[in-house]
């Protein structure tokens, strides 16, 4: 196996075809619909009865459940499907958690989200396996922060589309649909390895404006709110966001959450970008009092929390492919940040934050790689045995070496 190989994310996990890890299976869903507590509390008792009682959000909104083993997850698939859950059958476009429903948002995305996946689901066998589309509608939750070969936001004049992160150009709203389609197609075409940044590299973003007929890019309208935190709805209710400490939450946790929500009137659950749960349909002092609820379960109830501003994998030995262990030394390291982020990624794929961070810790053979200013596939500045970590980032941090 070349060192490309190793470093190489694959397809990713989902129902009916889990991943591998060091904690056996993990399977991931992406509801297509608001979950009700009870199909929230159904999938606790299922990550407790058929997997270890982990449940994870992950940074893009996707709910998995880990620990399986081989004859467990055969049956997860049924077992979600009783619960009344509908999963993307086709290729699946990301929305915000609170589309349709934040009463600040531009547009309300999921007609044109619905109208793209039905339109690109032939496309999906010879599409990469990561190859993503989000369509955010503005508002509060943005959805910028996430990688995506296609971006569709509201613009000044019309939808705005970015490449690869790269503002490409402005389309009429009722084009859109087509030209995304059009944009996937040519990178079926390319195989299914193909993805957009390498395409926006060889033929420009001009030349790409220009063979898709797009108008100039307008500026980004901003960056919205973080979900940690209470978001007002369009019928007067509210949303409350709690974060889960580096993704994850135990069955029994999440049992008890579901439970101090329904005696405060909740109607609904979604998954949202950034490890966030939305409990939605409350009242303002409903919302206090499952806030109190959740802080003293161990949730995250303030967007300032420096745990926040880390992201750290399942690390070992939850993961296979992990070098050093992760939630220890994370949750060791995050009372220490005063500013930027910190990623601790258990080997050099890292998963849990594609992009760069202020400082990142990777898992090596060899030892830890502290790396500034990058990304766990850079070079580190240094290797330290995993033992002397915490002190010398300590050290670093307080220097505000960067």
């Amino acid at each position: 196996m070349s060192a490309a190989d190793t470093l190489r994310r694959g397809a990713c996990p989902s129902l009916p075809e889990p991943m591998r890890t060091g904690d056996g299976l993990l399977a991931r869903l992406q509801p297509l619909e608001p979950l009700t507590l009870d199909q929230l509390e159904g999938l606790a008792r299922l990550a407790g009865a058929l997997g270890n009682g982990i449940i994870e959000v992950t940074a893009r909104g996707k709910l998995q459940l880990r620990g399986l083993t081989s004859v467990t997850a055969q049956g997860l698939p049924e077992a979600v499907n009783r619960l009344g859950i509908a999963v993307p059958q086709g290729f699946p476009v990301e929305v915000s958690a609170l589309a349709g429903l934040d009463p600040t948002e531009r547009f309300d995305p999921r007609p044109l989200a619905e109208a793209m996946a039905q339109r690109a689901a032939r496309l999906v066998a010879h599409l990469a396996p990561k190859a993503s589309v989000v369509v955010d509608g503005g508002g509060r939750l943005r959805l910028g922060g996430l990688k995506a070969d296609i971006a569709v936001s509201a613009g000044a004049g019309g939808l705005s589309i970015a490449l690869a992160g790269v503002p490409c150009g402005e389309v009429a709203p009722e084009r859109a649909a087509a030209v995304v389609v059009a944009l996937l197609e040519t990178l079926a075409a390319r195989g299914n390895a193909a993805r957009m940044a390498d395409y926006v590299a060889e033929q420009g973003i001009e030349a790409l404006r220009a063979g898709f007929d797009l108008a100039p890019p307008s500026a980004p309208t901003g960056t919205g709110a973080d979900p940690v935190g209470l978001h007002p709805l369009r019928d007067g209710s509210f949303a409350l966001g709690v974060g889960l400490a580096f993704g994850q939450i135990e069955a029994a946790t999440l049992e008890g959450l579901v439970h101090a929500a329904r005696r405060n009137g909740a109607r609904h659950a979604e998954p949202a970008a950034g490890r966030t749960l939305l409990l939605a349909g409350l009242t303002r002092e409903a919302a206090s009092r499952l806030r109190e609820v959740a802080a003293a379960r161990g949730l995250l109830i303030d967007a300032n929390d420096p745990r926040r501003r880390v992201y750290a994998c399942a690390g070992r030995p939850a993961c296979a492919s992990a070098r050093i262990e992760t939630h220890a030394l994370a949750a060791e390291l995050a009372p220490l940040l005063e500013g930027g982020d910190l990623h601790v990624s258990g080997c050099a794929k890292g998963c849990a934050h594609p992009s760069r961070a202020a400082l990142t810790i990777v898992g090596l053979d060899e030892g830890a790689g502290l790396v500034v200013e990058g990304t766990p596939r850079d070079v580190p500045r240094a290797v330290l045995p995993v033992g002397a970590v915490a002190r010398a980032v300590r050290a670093r941090l307080q220097k505000d070496l960067a």
